[in-house]
């Protein structure tokens, strides 16, 4: 049987993304593109991935900022530089 807190470590957080460094850089325009683009990943799971392009282009529209921005961040998230 498993302790609370180790069930609880297993499940991942909401808003897990908020926590990193390359984030915590971003200006309030990329961060609310980001956290759009992390809702409808949210809300659509199994067909996020096949969308991802559609998705990065409507959230740079939505809220003012580059598709080339928010492409380099996931980049660098993904890479951890």
């Amino acid at each position: 049987m498993k302790r609370f807190d180790e069930v609880m470590q297993s499940i991942p957080e909401k808003d897990e993304h908020k926590r990193s460094r390359e984030y915590k850089k971003l200006s309030p325009k990329m961060k609310d593109a980001i956290d759009y683009i992390f809702a409808i990943m949210d809300a659509k799971p199994s067909d996020f991935l096949n969308t991802f392009e559609k998705t990065i282009k409507s959230s740079a529209k939505k809220f003012g900022v580059k598709e080339k921005d928010l492409t380099n961040y996931f980049e660098r998230e993904m890479l951890g530089i």
